[in-house]
């Protein structure tokens, strides 16, 4: 088609308009808003509930952690880019571990073949973490470790034992374990990963971690509920806030019939959420989750302790908006949800890189995330003031609205019995799916418009970015480093640690593990030999183990 073909004069006389005026959670927006639609001023940023910010100053005082997610091949080529990024500006480590790690499988599992390395880093031996923080010195920057239980012990015990490598204190530990076992089961891959691992050991598993850092480990976030893979399945915001609320409930139910006070354990409670493309819903549904947490701890869980009603968030901004179709597109949309998180009052960002549709991050596309927050945080101005949109009539109105859909759905699946029996009902897999179709209707008939999809397509056009390709051989490289990490140690060492571990599980179920996981790990055993053997202890099977 020619170019003039394509211009539409009349359009452009008519002007234009916007196709509805809804937010994406389906809220009417008003023309305009005043000062009786919210008569009643929140209280100050630092004073409960906190919907202004869990600080006095907020960015005045300290700006947000710029923590891009990083992981991808051998631990070697995962420590190369961690280091350009902290080189470049990154003040925070968010490491992503590839899905045969995830799963307990070690490189060489027939399970593992054409996964090895491709979503994130390939750690199966306590060696290898040991390369993944090569020169990083664990006492001067946080880390998070983004795995899931009962893996997240495995990983957890490698890294304090890297640390007592480095000769840091557990005490001097500053970081976050993600160590949530639903969340990252909702979703794409629901309930994918209990056919690698049974549901109930691995909840216990998890308040093991959990219950081991509170004693041994004060700095350091005991569980990350993942917010944000659920709303990636195309939930809207106050579905993001009731699911991600009704599941942590469930965890400090499970702490507290440990015998743990609520004070103990609520200030490591931490959350990873999104920053969706709807500016001002994002900005709301961030300080109704604020004031939604603090209420829930002081009124249900009645905690004293003023920094467990502390809503505190890692967000990344949504890769749902982001096309493969002009996908430079995404550097502006990813700008704009970045502002989002930070006009909402996150403690750590991760800005999604523009090659997002198509693969991992390039060294410049990485860099350019970076340099997203930087531009935001120091050359905008918008840091200069602490919660600089509270009091607009509109987004104290949204937060109300956004707060009330939650509740109502928190009530509906409390009446259900709670989240894991709405989980095991497939209840919340249903609310998944069909919000996933509605989201996916209102694209495909334009009601939620895409630059580049469903307006202003470019038939013609021709993609030219450079994006991350792995190395062809770089499975192979790990297989042979696991065969030969075998034959290198002491078997019967690793025989002896591996048999005391299935006892202790298996005549012992009611004993916290992790101890034990962390001396197993340390007498050289894998992922996966540690994976299966826990398995084994409670009577189950990997199809291929």
């Amino acid at each position: 088609m020619k170019v003039s073909e394509k211009i539409q004069y009349d359009r452009y006389l008519k002007g234009e308009t916007l196709p509805h005026f809804k937010t994406l959670s389906g809220i009417e927006m008003k023309e305009f808003y005043r000062r009786e639609d919210r008569p009643v001023d929140e209280p100050s940023p630092g004073v409960f509930p906190f919907t202004r910010g869990i600080h006095p100053g907020m960015y005045r005082s300290r700006l947000w952690t710029r923590r891009q997610q990083s992981g991808f091949g051998t631990p070697e080529e995962s420590n190369e880019r961690i280091r350009l990024l902290l080189s470049k500006g990154m003040t925070g480590l968010n490491i992503d571990f590839d899905v045969v790690t995830k799963l307990g499988l070690d490189p060489d599992h027939p399970l593992a073949e054409g996964n090895v390395g491709l979503v994130g880093t390939s750690v199966a031996t306590l060696e290898d973490m040991e390369t993944l923080f090569h020169e990083i010195p664990l006492n001067k920057v946080s880390t998070t470790l983004i795995v899931n239980p009962p893996y997240s012990a495995i990983i957890l015990a490698m890294y304090l034992l890297v640390a007592r490598k480095q000769n840091v204190e557990a005490s001097n530990l500053i970081g976050t374990i993600m160590n949530c076992a639903i969340s990252q089961l909702v979703g794409p891959t629901y309930q994918s990963g209990t056919h690698f691992f049974p549901m109930d050991p691995t909840l216990k598993i998890a308040c093991d971690v959990m219950e081991y850092c509170i004693k041994n480990i004060p700095r350091w976030n005991i569980l990350n509920i993942n917010a944000y893979n659920m709303r990636e399945t195309g939930i809207n915001a106050a579905q993001e806030i009731a699911f991600s609320f009704s599941l942590v409930s469930e965890y400090i139910r499970h702490l507290l019939a440990r015998g743990m006070e609520i004070d103990q354990f609520a200030p490591r409670i931490a959350f990873f959420t999104s920053a969706h493309i709807d500016f001002l819903e994002e900005i709301a549904k961030l300080r109704a989750m604020r004031r939604m947490w603090a209420h829930l701890m002081k009124n249900t869980f009645h905690a004293k302790n003023e920094r467990s009603c502390w809503f505190r968030t890692a967000i990344q901004t949504s890769s749902l908006p982001l096309t493969a179709q002009q996908p430079l597109n995404n550097i502006v949309r990813a700008a704009i949800q970045t502002l989002a998180a930070v006009l909402g009052g996150s403690q750590s960002i991760h800005t999604t890189s523009y090659d997002e549709a198509y693969a991992l991050p390039t060294e410049e596309s990485h860099i350019l995330s970076i340099r997203t927050q930087q531009v935001i945080g120091y050359e905008t101005g918008v840091c200069r003031s602490a919660d600089p949109l509270g009091g607009s009539y509109a987004i104290e109105k949204l937060t109300d609205e956004i707060e009330e859909r939650a509740l109502a759905l928190m009530e509906e699946i409390e009446k259900r019995g709670g989240f894991l029996e709405c989980f095991k009902s497939q209840w919340i897999e249903k609310q998944i799916n069909e919000a996933r179709y509605e989201y996916a209707r209102q694209l495909e008939v334009g009601e939620q418009i895409q630059i580049g999809v469903n307006m202003e397509r470019d038939e013609d056009e021709e993609v030219k970015i450079n994006f991350f390709r792995q190395a062809s051989d770089m499975q192979e490289k790990r297989i042979g480093y696991i065969k030969k990490y075998r034959e290198s140690r002491n078997g019967d060492q690793v025989k002896r640690a591996l048999e005391n571990l299935y006892h202790q599980v298996k005549l012992h179920p009611n004993n916290n593990f992790f101890q034990t996981i962390l001396e197993t790990v340390d007498q050289k055993a894998t992922v996966g030999e540690i994976s299966t053997t826990l398995r084994e202890s409670y009577d189950f099977k990997v199809p291929l183990d």
